[in-house]
Formats: C-alpha cells, structure tokens, sequence
C-alpha cells in the first residue's frame, strides 16, 4: 500500500519548521510546498519506502475547510499564494493534531536538512 502523504500533512509540518525557525513567518508559498514535497517523497523512497503525495486541488479546499480555524489562503509581501497559520495558533498544536500518529520514517524525512533546505530554512 506504501505511505500516502496529504495536504494537510505537508501544510501542517512545514509551518511547524518554518515557524519554530522563525516565529514572525507564519506562511508556506505553494511553490515550496511543491518542492518540500517532493524532497520528503524523494527522503521517503530513498529508504525503500513507497511514497506518494495526495494532493489536488478537491482535497485542498477541503483541507482548508475542515481546518479552516487552523489556515488560510493569502497572498503572501511577493504577490505569491500560501497559506498561513492563523495568529493565535501555535506550533505545539500542530504538534499534537498532525505529528501524532506519524511513522518514525515519516517524521524523519519531514524534519529532514534535505527537507528543511527546500523551505529555505
């Protein structure tokens, strides 16, 4: 079956990284979502784990939907779409609702420096 990573894995462990690396950059650009992306499926297969990503645009709406006091879409200070944790919302929260039931593999190749590189961190 392998592992199948969704939008809200992704948003949600790059915020976590991107905010607790800096506190004041509360958003994650669709072009680096992409490309962490694909460095955490790459880290994934790398180890012999089958990996895709879940990702389209009927399971991103409702990924904001369902997690709508979580996210939100904006424009970001370079005109370019990302989503944001919303003020008030920590990284601790992400922590408990989206990191709990991840494999060991899965959390390494989110936190991974390959993976972190492609958030620009």
């Amino acid at each position: 079956m392998g592992i199948r990573i969704g939008i809200e894995d992704l948003v949600a462990n790059a915020l976590i990284e991107m905010v607790d690396n800096d506190e004041n950059n509360r958003e994650v650009t669709y072009k680096q979502l992409d490309e962490y992306g694909a460095v955490v499926i790459d880290t994934l297969n790398a180890k012999n784990e089958e990996a895709v990503l879940i990702i389209s645009k009927e399971r991103t709406n409702a990924f904001l939907h369902d997690y709508s006091d979580f996210f939100q879409v904006r424009m970001n200070a370079h005109n370019e779409k990302c989503i944001a944790l919303i003020e008030g919302k920590t990284t601790d929260e992400l922590r408990k609702l989206f990191r709990g039931y991840l494999s060991l593999d899965m959390l390494m190749a989110f936190i991974s420096e390959h993976s972190l590189q492609a958030l620009g961190i």
